[in-house]
């Protein structure tokens, strides 16, 4: 089979039908011509049957070739397309004498406008051309030939011998008006008729119909696959998202840049940064000691395990302990974490204990160790009032050693829920009005406490030892930290509440510490050296106990200005 050449073949035309007999030559003439034509259409018709049936074009094509075996003889057929965005010809199938050929092993072929080669004229020009003299149309015009071996393999004419191709048909496949394509069909042996182009013409838009079709079909398939595969990979992120949104950890991504892309519910509760907020959002934007903390945060890669890291972590006017993990990926870097903040401050916490129970615990068993010593060793050289002196050293300790004791293990019923609170009629006025009273007396001077007690203030709902409790905490917690000689208290009725306010005229308490001064343990001085004495239990105790009767404890305060503990209970 012999390939592209750049000759001037001859068109396609109608033969015209002598008139020589008379009348019934004539007729018969027309009626032969009715019979092909007939027959024509009956391969045709038959034609358009079979080729529909195929559902790809490599089908089609096959389909076409085994059809074209059965009314024309040909020793090789080849399909081409053409693209008028890039100018070139490309071989979309090939057979050669019973065997079908890579059509990848043909090289594309620019488009010769100057209408040298054949497939060049039937693009331009739109028509069918007839060649019955291949080989001499090969000597005497210019161009590249090649024969094609059933294998493939291209051999070069005349280098490897002369044209193997005898004559050949070349027809234009065209869509709305344009030549999308050529069709050669080939003969090593005999010639081609005017007829047998005519019906080869049929058979090939028949074909070019029947690809277009199944291109067509082909599309569908790919697009349903696609919109399929699709609604597959949605419904799969919707339910990796409902996934990401019911886990507990925090999980976010970040680009290489550094800017959030995912940012889950959880992460929005832990870190109390709304998603919307922080996608399409650099992290460091939000948090800006982030990239410190990114450096120290391990991160996996490759399968291998990702290891956690706890961090401290500031976020807006909150500390958090956060356990990080990391691990990288195509999008970014995806981050898991969970909020350690609990689990650390009660490590605090029981380190505090330890500190703050021990130091306590010193001062008062030194106290009675030292007093215990004198009196037992040294009895016989002290006079009745260094006795008396030492053994109230001994009560007076001992009494504050009890009082911790009681801190301490009130605090653990606190914590369990085992603490039972009576709800009773109190009467506010007068437990503070005796409270007072009674400890007035054991103040050390010059220190005054100025009562002020509303009239018609009615009963509190509560305990009234807890609420005693409460009172007398906060007064001493206001002489010692007062700084002054004088706190006040004042009773009275608000919007139908029992409100007690004790305040001094200390230094004040700083706004990021109000709140933590509630907390268990928490003590002005870390280190304990300043603070006058004290487990740090009282304010939590004592907001528990108001709480849990159903009212509230807050303070009030401006650095430099005192401060005002303020407690509400609800009227009985």
């Amino acid at each position: 089979m012999a390939g592209e050449a750049s000759s001037t073949p001859r068109r396609c035309r109608q033969i015209p039908l002598a008139s020589e007999g008379g009348q019934e030559y004539g007729q018969d003439v027309r009626d032969r011509e009715l019979k092909r034509k007939a027959k024509v259409a009956e391969i045709l018709l038959a034609a358009a049957r079979q080729l529909a049936e195929g559902l790809e074009p490599d089908r089609v094509y096959e389909r076409f070739q085994e059809l074209l075996a059965t009314v024309i003889q040909h020793d090789g057929l080849v399909v081409s397309s053409y693209d008028d965005l890039d100018d070139l010809i490309r071989c979309e199938y090939v057979w050669n004498e019973g065997s079908k050929v890579d059509a990848s092993t043909l090289p594309s072929l620019p488009l010769n406008r100057a209408g040298g080669g054949m497939q060049s004229r039937v693009i331009v020009s739109g028509e069918s051309f007839l060649f019955n003299d291949v080989p001499e149309q090969v000597r005497e015009r210019e161009g590249e030939y090649y024969n094609v071996d059933p294998d493939g393999a291209l051999r070069k004419i005349p280098d490897a011998g002369p044209a193997a191709t005898k004559a050949a048909m070349m027809v234009p496949v065209k869509h709305e008006g344009s030549v999308v394509g050529v069709v050669q069909l080939m003969t090593d042996r005999g010639e081609y008729t005017q007829e047998q182009v005519e019906l080869f013409e049929g058979l090939v838009a028949q074909m070019a119909a029947a690809v277009r079709n199944a291109r067509l079909q082909k599309e569908r398939r790919r697009l349903e696959a696609a919109e399929a595969a699709a609604r597959a990979v949605a419904a799969e992120r919707e339910q990796a998202a409902q996934v990401l949104e019911a886990v507990g950890d925090g999980i976010f991504l970040l680009d290489q840049t550094g800017v959030v892309r995912l940012w889950n519910r959880a992460a929005e509760l832990v870190t109390g940064l709304r998603g919307e907020a922080m996608c399409d959002r650099r992290l460091s934007d939000a948090i800006p000691e982030w990239t410190k903390l990114a450096q120290r945060i391990p991160i996996a890669s490759g399968g291998a395990r990702a290891g956690a890291v706890t961090l401290p972590v500031r976020i807006a006017s909150r500390d958090l302990w956060l356990s990080f993990v990391a691990v990288d990926s195509a999008a970014g870097v995806i981050y898991a974490f969970r909020d350690l903040s609990s689990e650390h401050r009660l490590e605090e916490e029981k380190s505090d204990l330890v500190a703050t129970i021990s130091h306590e615990l010193r001062t008062p068993m030194t106290a009675v160790y030292g007093a215990a010593t004198t009196l037992l060793h040294r009895e016989g050289a002290l006079s009745q009032q260094q006795r008396r002196q030492l053994l109230e050293v001994i009560e007076s300790e001992a009494k504050r050693l009890a009082h911790i004791t009681e801190e301490v293990l009130l605090t653990s019923q606190l914590d369990r829920g085992d603490l039972r609170i009576a709800h009773e009629v109190v009467d506010v006025a007068d437990l503070v009005r005796t409270t007072v009273e009674a400890m007035a007396t054991r103040l050390p001077d010059p220190v005054l406490i100025d009562l002020d007690i509303q009239t018609e203030i009615g009963a509190a709902s509560g305990d009234r030892d807890r609420v005693q409790q409460v009172v007398l905490n906060l007064l001493d917690n206001a002489v010692k930290y007062g700084g002054t000689n004088r706190v006040a208290i004042r009773v009275d009725a608000e919007n139908g509440s029992v409100c007690i306010a004790v305040t001094d005229e200390g230094p004040g308490i700083e706004l990021a510490d109000q709140e933590r001064i509630f907390e268990k343990f928490y003590r002005a001085d870390p280190q304990l050296a300043k603070a006058p004495a004290g487990t740090g239990l009282g304010l939590y105790i004592s907001r528990e106990l108001v709480e849990r009767m159903g009212g509230t404890l807050r303070v009030i305060s401006d650095p430099g200005k005192g401060a005002t503990f303020a407690v509400r209970l609800p009227p009985a």
